[in-house]
């Protein structure tokens, strides 16, 4: 990769706020976030940017990771917005840390979880 470049990971909210049913896919993310602090801290010397986005609620995991009927129709509600988000709302993180205008922002973990959990 040129210098310049972004590598934009996905992590979770589940990464900050494990579900008890989503152990697994929470640890993953957990490093997935770990590893692009790290990675941002190898690259920086090429010029390559590393961040990572944390959104939640809204994955397909998430939603159908053995959730029960019941808390499939409160999705969300747990957040501070109360409602889970939309890709198209997500969206916009990620086109700033690709563009030029975030030529500066690397190791970051960006939170996009409507208010709930961590970063």
């Amino acid at each position: 990769m040129p210098p310049g470049a972004s590598i934009i990971n996905t992590a979770s909210v589940d990464a900050y706020d494990p579900a008890e049913n989503l152990l697994d896919y929470a640890s993953a993310k957990a490093a997935i976030a770990n590893f692009s602090m790290g990675l941002a801290k190898q690259m920086a010397s090429r010029g390559i940017r590393v961040n990572a986005v944390a959104p939640g609620p809204w994955t397909p995991l998430q939603v159908r990771g053995g959730q029960t009927q019941d808390k499939l129709q409160k999705f969300g509600e747990d957040t501070p917005m109360g409602r889970p988000g939309q890709p198209a709302e997500i969206a916009t993180v990620y086109v700033e840390l690709a563009s030029a205008e975030a030529s500066y922002i690397t190791g970051q973990v960006y939170g996009a979880a409507g208010g709930r959990g961590k970063p």
